[in-house]
Parts: structure tokens; sequence; C-alpha cells
């Protein structure tokens, strides 16, 4: 800190008026104002216009109108000081105190007062730089919401069909992001709401491009709505990703309904918007890439599942059959042994009949041999005709059990897989009314940047190509 010296003029010495001075003569005394004013302007005639001064925060107060007061001190010595509301208004960090920092501004006296003070224009934190000073305050800030906390984030939809980018307009980002969502599934839906990614009105542009998505998600994608929101930006310094650091951004990720992917700068870079988002990718390539779904890859689950199906159906119809085959041997084993018992107990009933001698008891035991003849027959018969029924449901619970009911499911869910497959399918693209241009190289048209004026194009539609010559090229607004 400088120090400067300069002779100030004797202030003249207290004196009542009519008042006659040692040395015989008079003088006219100051009033407190004359005196303030002359202090005034010795000081703005010898200081310089600006003064940094190293020194620690104290007694710093905000008041109701924004402007601060605090105390810059160090060992031995104190600085009154002031930071009107428009310059504290510009901090990226907030100031408290025991805060080492260096103050800009200009000394002057507070008149009214007779108060000598700093009139600081700007703060900066000593060690650390203000950005990386505000990004930590706001973290802590944050994180004490529990606002990083996985518990409080949205789950990203596995197969979502309507994206929203919010990205710049220009630059490589929005093109590298729908040259790869659409290389992974073509029958995405994806709109822009272009914004500012860097500057003073960055952050705000980006919070209410967030807040307007929320508020008009019903009404866009053809009144589908929205499943998913990338937020990205290539990468950049601290300063020119500090959009994404500020506070509004943040409450604008964490009060969205809708789930928020970031995919902001490269792999070192993170954000504060990274952190509240509900995914964050390490480039906007690859945020892309880990919540579009890849069709080839849906296509091999989808073989897999059905190839599990298809093993799944074999060995129920093998556990089947054999269970089929024990019932019926277990069956045939029951109904032998109950012919064997009863023609036991005939053979029994025969001896003891044989055994009496009298003729009326002869007859009477032919009789009850007729009977109990008749009474196995009959049992026989029910038994036989119980055993027939009860093979009858099982047959028809192997019926139902059995492949000739699975399989018709089958065929139904994998018709519906197939369906599904068409549709997304390049010509299914085409059906719908869309087309795709090449160049005479034979090379997909994506931007009007990729042809000038007198090129030769050729336009596919559903049911043939229609030739072309290009124009004046102009780029189209894409939300």
């Amino acid at each position: 800190m400088s120090q400067f010296a300069f002779d100030a003029p004797t202030p003249p010495a207290p004196a009542r008026a009519g008042l006659r001075l040692p040395g015989g003569t008079e003088t006219k005394p100051l009033t407190v104002g004359q005196v303030n004013a002359l202090i005034q302007q010795v000081l703005s005639g010898t200081l310089p216009p600006v003064f940094y001064i190293a020194g620690e925060l104290s007694n710093f107060r905000t008041y109701d109108r924004g402007h601060a007061f605090f105390t810059l001190k160090e060992p031995g010595a104190e600085l009154p000081a002031v930071m009107w509301r428009d310059n504290l208004a510009r901090l990226k960090f907030r100031p408290k105190d025991g805060m080492a920092v260096i103050a800009r501004g200009l000394i002057k006296m507070y008149e009214p007062q007779g108060k000598v003070q700093l009139y600081a224009d700007l703060l900066l934190p000593q060690g650390a730089g203000a950005l990386e000073l505000a990004f930590r305050q706001l973290c802590e800030k944050l994180k004490a919401e529990g606002l990083f906390e996985p518990e409080r984030k949205r789950p990203i939809p596995r197969l979502p069909q309507r994206v929203v980018i919010i990205t710049s307009r220009t630059g490589d980002v929005l093109h590298d992001v729908l040259t790869t969502a659409y290389r992974r599934w073509p029958g995405l839906h994806t709109m822009l709401m272009p914004v500012r990614v860097q500057g003073e009105e960055a952050a705000p542009e980006i919070a209410a491009a967030i807040k307007t998505i929320n508020k008009h998600a019903h009404t866009l994608a053809d009144g589908k709505g929205v499943d998913l929101i990338l937020l990205v930006r290539g990468g950049g310094s601290l300063e020119d990703l500090w959009a994404f650091n500020e506070e509004i951004v943040a409450r604008a990720i964490v009060e969205s309904k809708i789930p928020i992917a970031t995919g902001i700068g490269h792999e070192p870079d993170t954000t504060i918007a990274d952190l509240v988002g509900d995914l964050r990718g390490p480039t906007p390539t690859g945020v892309t890439e880990l919540t579009v779904p890849d069709a080839k890859s849906l296509l091999r689950e989808i073989d897999s599942t059905a190839a599990v199906l298809t093993r799944d159906i074999s060995r129920q119809v093998r556990d089947a059959d054999n269970q089929l085959a024990r019932l019926l041997v277990t069956l045939t084993q029951t109904t032998r042994e109950s012919v064997r018992r009863r023609a036991r107990q005939l053979d029994t009933r025969q001896q003891q009949v044989q055994r009496i001698e009298p003729r009326h008891a002869i007859a009477q035991g032919w009789r009850r041999i007729d009977d109990t003849g008749r009474n196995l027959k009959d049992a026989a018969q029910r038994r036989l005709q119980r055993s027939r029924d009860r093979l009858a449901k099982l047959e028809q619970r192997l019926d139902r059990a059995g492949p000739a009911l699975q399989l018709p499911r089958l065929r139904e869910k994998l018709f519906a897989l197939e369906a599904h497959l068409r549709a997304v399918s390049p010509q299914a693209v085409l059906d719908r009314g869309f087309s795709i241009t090449f160049d005479e190289n034979g090379h997909a048209v994506r931007s009007v940047a990729q042809v000038k004026t007198g090129d030769k194009l050729t336009t596919r539609v559903a049911d043939g190509e229609i030739k072309s010559t290009v124009g004046t090229p102009r780029q189209a607004s894409l939300f």
C-alpha cells in the first residue's frame, strides 16, 4: 500500500469575532463545514485518483438500499469504507468478515460527518480468484440444501422420444449433438431452444428457457410433451462457462419437472449445473450417447430376449411331457393294483360260499356272489371312469400349459417388436412424409453449410427421387 506525504496549510486558530489575537492581528473564524471542505480540497488535489488497498474485512453490513459499509483493517490500523449497491451487485462472491481482500477505490471525506473513508468500487479476494471463491460459496450453499444428493434427482427415461436441446444456435455443439442423436435413434424428435451460453445475459436466458419448456411442455412435440432436456455447451475457461455456475440456473434446473441432462465443456470441467442436473455427461456428445438409446443395441437385446423366451418355452414343454408320462404310469399301476385286490376279495368270497353245505345257503351264497360281482364290476367301472376323467383333466392342463397356447402369444409379441422396428426404420421415416437429400457425391445433406448455389441435389422420398438445383442456401430456425 502506497503512502503519501504532503504539506497541508495550517488551519486558523479558533477565535471569536472581535477578538484581537496576540501580535495585534484579527481573524474571522471558519465554520465546521468550511474546514471539512478545505480538507476535501486538499485530499482531492493531493492523493492519487485510485487506491489498491490490502486488508481484512470487518463489520461488513449491507443495508436496505443495498449499499454496504465495512472496515478494512490490519494490526494497528483501520480504514472505514463504503461500496454502493451497483458495484456490490457486480461482485461474483459474497464478502464476509475476516476475509482477506484487495479493495479498489478512491479516498474522500464524507463532509457532513468529517469522516475520511474509502469509496470502493471493486473487491478482490486474496489467494483464490473471485470466480473460484464464488463457485465454492455457492457449492457449499446448495450442498447444504441437499440439492446435490442423488435421491433428489429425477430418473432419465430409458427411451426418450421427444428431446429439447438448450444451447447456442451457432457453433459445432448443436451439429454434434444432432448427428449423434440421429445416428443412434433415427426416429428421435428433437427441438432447439436457442440461448446465449456466455456473457452477462447467458444465465438469465438459460434459466428462462428451462422455465418456458416446463410451462409449455404439454403443447410441444405435437401435444405429446417433452421427455428430456439436454443442456449443452462446448469447452472454455472458467469465465466462459460461468453462466452455468450462476444460482439462477441451478435453481431453474432443480425446479424443472422434466429431467435435465448436462454436457458442459470437456471431461475436467465441472459446473454447478452439472452438480444439480439429473445426469452429467463428459461432453455434449457424451451426454447424448448416455441419454439417446442405440437402435442397433436394442435390436440385439430383442433378439437375445426372444432366444431366452424360446428356450424357456421349450423347457416347459419338455417338463410337461415328462410329468404327463409319470402320471400315466402312476395311474396304470394304481388301476392294476385295484383290480388285483378286487379279484382276491372275490376268490375269498367264493371259498366261503363253497364251505356252506345247505342248499339255500348255497343259493344265497351264489346270489351274494352275483351281487358282489356286479358291485365289483360297477365299482371297477366307476373307478375306471374317475381315472379317465382325471386323465382328461390332466390332458387339458397339459394342453393349456403346452406350446400350442404359448406360441400365439409369442408370435404376437414378436410381431409387435417387428412392427416397432419397421416404424423406426429409414423407410418408415420416409413413409411418414420425411425425406433425405444427397449431394452429387452421395453424401446426406444435414446443413445448408454443405451446399452452395448451383449444386445438384437428389431428394429421396417414400416412392422415388426428386432432382433439384440449389438456389440461395438460407439457415432456417430449428425452434
